[in-house]
């Protein structure tokens, strides 16, 4: 049993078995969800948020949740990538309209029609990686107006307490 203080001085009495961030021969497992938030402003641009997967780490998934709908002029489209493919995992998702409207969200199971080549068959690929990777989600809006929009991305991996071989008979 351990004792916890939360950040609102609370305290949390219980089994503590996961530790936060994970560190290098870490004896407790844990699983992690970030969350970044994209919050519209005035102007065209880009809007650009990452989440680092620490090496070893399995991706369980990633959701991105319509909070409002943006009102840029013209169009603000989403993308969730990697390094490898930078909309391997979701594509040009439509934030002003039709493809994700506010309340609604989309993930690795229900991806909208938005899927990127990482999730567009029957399986998702890659969710292991044994080095450390990065998750970017980014927004970009073509227009001058628009202060509107709120969109959420939460990505969510498992790290491994221990990883055992399996033995063969």
């Amino acid at each position: 049993m351990g004792t916890v203080r939360t950040t609102r001085g609370k305290e949390l009495v219980g089994r503590i078995n996961s530790v936060y961030p994970p560190e290098v021969g870490a004896t407790a497992a844990c699983i992690v969800t970030e969350e970044r938030t994209f919050t519209e402003t005035t102007g065209a641009g880009t809007y650009s948020a990452t989440v680092a997967v620490p090496a070893g780490a399995t991706l369980l998934d990633i959701m991105v949740n319509a909070v409002a709908l943006w009102n840029t002029t013209t169009s603000a489209a989403l993308t969730v990538g990697d390094a490898g493919d930078a909309d391997g995992y979701f594509v040009g998702v439509d934030l002003k309209a039709t493809d994700l409207l506010a309340g609604e969200s989309i993930s690795f199971a229900l991806a909208g029609g938005k899927a990127g080549a990482y999730i567009a068959n029957s399986q998702v690929s890659p969710r292991y990686a044994a080095a450390a990777r990065t998750i970017t989600g980014a927004v970009i809006t073509v227009g001058a107006a628009g202060t509107l929009g709120r969109t959420r991305m939460t990505v969510m991996y498992s790290y491994p307490q221990t990883t055992l071989a399996a033995t063969k008979a």
